[in-house]
């Protein structure tokens, strides 16, 4: 039997009983991740991910953080509008603390004036602190049933 032939029906048969179960199921190559009718996929170009619905073939939503991608898939495949909008805030408060501590991690490191370095250590420490909290909330909602 034809080894690509055998690729293909196992991906078929993967297909139809992964719509079924919140299993994620990596595609192709391994650039795209799908959870139920969700499939989610790295972009360079719009810095995060594109999560995608199977059955339409639309963009529903682009996230930051690939945490942020899986939480959001595990809830649109548990159907909970409350959920869904609450991974996207915590996804979004996400990239703002994280590009804030790297903005004041950069200062810390160009400065030569010590208050200012002072301050920014300050902010970075408060920003480093609110994205791992972030992270520890994704977490609880791709973790948690």
């Amino acid at each position: 039997m034809n080894p690509t032939k055998l690729q293909k029906d196992l991906d078929d048969i993967m297909e139809h009983g992964l719509q079924k179960v919140h299993m994620p199921y990596v595609k192709g190559k391994g650039k795209s991740v799908r959870i139920k009718n969700t499939i989610f996929r790295e972009s360079k170009k719009d810095g995060g991910f594109l999560l995608f619905d199977v059955g339409s073939h639309k963009r529903v939503a682009t996230t930051f953080s690939k945490r942020g991608a899986i939480a959001y898939a595990k809830a649109r495949a548990n159907e909970d509008e409350h959920t869904i909008n609450r991974v996207l805030t915590l996804d979004s408060k996400l990239n703002k603390h994280y590009m804030d501590s790297l903005f004041h991690k950069n200062t810390i490191e160009k400065t030569s004036d010590d208050t200012r370095r002072e301050a920014a250590y300050m902010r970075f420490e408060l920003s480093k602190d609110h994205t791992y909290e972030y992270i520890c909330q994704l977490d609880e909602y791709i973790f948690d049933d």
